[in-house]
């Protein structure tokens, strides 16, 4: 017999034979079955939230992490002394908000997690002032309540001067028929844009190898005046405000995505086979212009990984694709109907800068 490992309470793991505990755990992870009388809402396992039955309404949750945009602020801070982890921390809340409304969630609470490299990092009275306020300031433009989380050193694992960040959140789908799935989407559904706030938090570590190659890195000044790394940690957009307000109107959204890594090619996200046709595209930050000067990627390759001025899609019938523009716009953001969904094989045509990604050059799951 080999030595038995309690993975849940109801599953015994045999880790003396792996191949019989990866045929175990993919036993438990189809499951549709959960405690309390809850089950599994089918097709939002490896979605952008994971959606639960609960009686009354459906329970979303979510976690996500900031990944490396920390190292800019952090950068920043070590060479001018000037703290930019106010913006750091709203950043780290869009991640897993953005994602947790993709599936008609309205968030209810939010937990924290912050790993600093040594406590030094924490003891700073100046970085955990300003993190601390723009976490709280971002959940409060969500509207959502921040529950707690867990502050720690790693020290050995993670750098002296860096601090790892990540959270994660659960929302509530009610009424249920707010629920967003691809089962929902259709050909003739227009897709709306929303623009984002600049690069958010993906294609980062393209961005500090450009800065190690300029003479004056983050302080090199862009042709507005605003300095690349000022530029960099613009916040990322927090899109709950504008998704609440369609559903508050009654438009009956098909789906949504979060434009994050992948860049455009988000757009496809839904696994369906569908063609996304662009006939429109909203005005593209200077960052990215100087991104692509400096890198020497061309349009495709910028289009393909960052979001290029657009943080956020909507689909949902053409009849009601203006309204949703104009709700957008009334909460602050400025949006577009962008193009429309068609029948055929699954791919992105991005007609004014005639890109063409084909579906599978899209693997998010």
């Amino acid at each position: 017999m080999g030595k038995k490992l309690s993975y849940h309470a109801h599953v015994n793991y045999d880790i003396a034979d792996p191949a019989k505990v990866l045929a175990q755990k993919q036993a438990a992870l189809t499951a549709k079955n959960l405690p309390f009388g809850f089950s599994e809402v089918n097709g939002t396992r490896g979605e952008s939230a994971y959606v639960f039955d609960m009686g009354e309404h459906y329970g979303a949750l979510v976690q996500e992490g900031l990944g490396t945009k920390s190292l800019i602020a952090q950068s920043i801070y070590k060479d001018i002394g000037k703290s930019y982890f106010k913006q750091i921390a709203k950043d780290t809340v869009a991640t897993f908000i953005n994602d947790l409304i993709s599936v008609g969630a309205t968030p209810v609470v939010t937990n924290a997690y912050w790993s600093a490299g040594s406590y030094d990092w924490l003891g700073d009275k100046q970085l955990t002032e300003d993190f601390i306020n723009g976490w709280q300031e971002a959940c409060d433009e969500a509207k959502i309540v921040w529950g707690g989380g867990e502050t720690q050193s790693l020290n050995g694992i993670i750098k002296d001067d860096a601090i790892e960040l990540a959270g994660s959140a659960f929302g509530v789908i009610s009424p249920k028929s707010e629920l967003v799935q691809e089962s929902k989407l259709k050909a003739g559904d227009a897709i709306v844009l929303l623009a984002s706030s600049g690069v958010h938090a993906n294609g980062i570590s393209l961005t500090r190898q450009i800065a190690e190659n300029l003479a004056d890195g983050y302080q090199t000044p862009l042709k507005s005046g605003v300095t690349y790394g000022e530029a960099l940690l613009v916040p990322t957009h927090l899109y709950s405000n504008v998704v609440r307000q369609i559903f508050s109107a009654g438009l009956d959204v098909h789906y949504l995505s979060n434009i994050t890594g992948h860049g455009w090619r988000k757009i496809m996200r839904a696994n369906a086979n569908f063609k996304y046709v662009i006939e429109d595209i909203p005005a593209v930050q200077e960052i990215f212009d100087f991104i692509a000067e400096k890198s020497g990627n061309d349009e495709t390759e910028m289009y393909g990984n960052y979001n290029m001025g657009a943080g956020y899609a909507i689909y949902l019938p053409a009849g009601q694709a203006q309204k949703a523009v104009e709700i957008s716009k009334a909460c602050g953001i400025d949006a577009l109907v962008a193009g429309k969904v068609e029948s055929g094989n699954k791919q992105l045509q991005i007609i004014p800068k005639n890109i063409n990604f084909a579906g599978d050059s899209l693997a998010v799951r």
